[in-house]
Formats: structure tokens, C-alpha cells, sequence
């Protein structure tokens, strides 16, 4: 008996897992970019895409806020006119686990004591405007359209700290040869 061997198999995604837009999508939201899957339900999934950012730091925004420099990203076209973060800190109130060491959410206030206090450190928390966003099986059909493809975080990734240059490139590189040749090639073939 014979087995067709599918070398683009997705794996299921599950929440902390990451999705990467495939080599040539056309997107102005999702080209090339990195998501890190903070839920993935029958009701639908949201995340933050990793790999863009906006020349804004967090205190353009929020006067006041301990520690400076802190980078804000563009999480998605949803709700862009509400902040967003993720830290690292599991006794937030409110902090939903995304993975281990990953949270979302949860007590501004308290966010703000835990950074003045030195408790968390500005590279343990991003935040981002935005967030990405699928309604009750939109993503698995896009995943089966192979609009994404489904990785699990590497533990060396921190997702506090992303290159948006390079993001996308090396993590899709390690998909294997196919998708390392094809990172290679510009966003519209034609520009060969």
C-alpha cells in the first residue's frame, strides 16, 4: 500500500506557537511577518505579529511609565487604537499564560509597580498596537490554504526582544531546504 508522502503538513497551532506568512504573500498587514499565537480556539485565534514595529517608544503614549526605550510593535490591523502587551511576570492579576514565560495581559498599575520596582526588567515586556485576529475556523483554513506556516517557538527566541529585519528569514529558513531557498527570493518574484 502507498502513502503520499506531504511534505507541507501543518502541525495543528496551538497557543505560544508561532506562524509565519509564506514566502510570497502579497499582504500589507502579514508580508513576511512572525506571530506569536497567544489563543487558538473553536471560537477563533489572536496573536501579535513579532517582526514590526512603529519609531514610537512607550512613552510617547503613557506619560510617566517607568523605563524607557521600550519598543512598541504593530500587532495586527484589529483594534489599532488599543495598547497591547505581553511580559513575562506570572503574578500579574489578570495575565492570561500564553507559554512558559509568556503572559498577556493583566493589571496596568500593576505592571507599572513590578518595572518600578526591578521585578521585571523593560526586555521582559512588549507591547503593541493592535493584534491579529481570526474568527471560528479562519485560521486552520488558511492554514490549509498554506497562507501560514505553523512552528513552535524555539526556546533561544525571545519574544521580547525580535530583529524585525531578520526575524522571518531565519525562522522559516529552518523549515527545511525548501523553505531556506525560497526565503532567498524577493517578496514579488518578478523583481528577480
Amino acid at each position: 500500500m502507498n502513502f503520499p508522502l506531504d511534505i507541507d503538513k501543518q502541525r495543528e497551532p496551538k497557543k505560544g506557537m508561532l506562524l509565519l506568512s509564506e514566502p510570497f504573500l502579497k499582504d500589507e498587514h502579514f508580508s513576511r511577518s512572525v506571530i506569536l499565537l497567544c489563543d487558538h480556539n473553536e471560537e477563533g485565534s489572536f496573536g501579535f505579529i513579532l517582526n514590526s514595529s512603529l519609531d514610537v517608544d512607550i512613552n510617547d503614549l503613557i506619560n510617566d511609565f517607568p523605563g524607557a526605550n521600550v519598543k512598541i510593535g504593530i500587532g495586527g490591523p484589529v483594534e489599532k487604537n488599543q495598547l497591547f502587551y505581553i511580559h513575562s511576570d506570572e503574578h500579574i492579576d489578570g495575565g492570561l499564560k500564553v507559554s512558559e514565560g509568556i503572559f498577556m495581559g493583566g493589571d496596568f498599575n500593576a505592571l507599572s509597580l513590578v518595572l518600578e520596582k526591578g521585578t521585571i526588567t523593560t526586555n521582559s515586556i512588549r507591547f503593541f498596537i493592535g493584534y491579529t485576529g481570526w474568527s471560528e475556523n479562519q485560521l486552520q483554513m488558511e492554514i490549509n490554504e498554506k497562507t501560514w506556516v505553523v512552528l513552535d517557538k524555539p526556546e533561544s527566541l525571545n519574544v521580547f526582544q525580535t530583529e524585525d529585519e531578520l526575524l522571518w528569514k531565519d525562522l522559516i529558513q529552518t523549515k527545511g531546504p525548501k523553505y531556506k531557498l525560497m526565503s532567498q527570493f524577493p517578496i514579488n518574484p518578478s523583481d528577480n
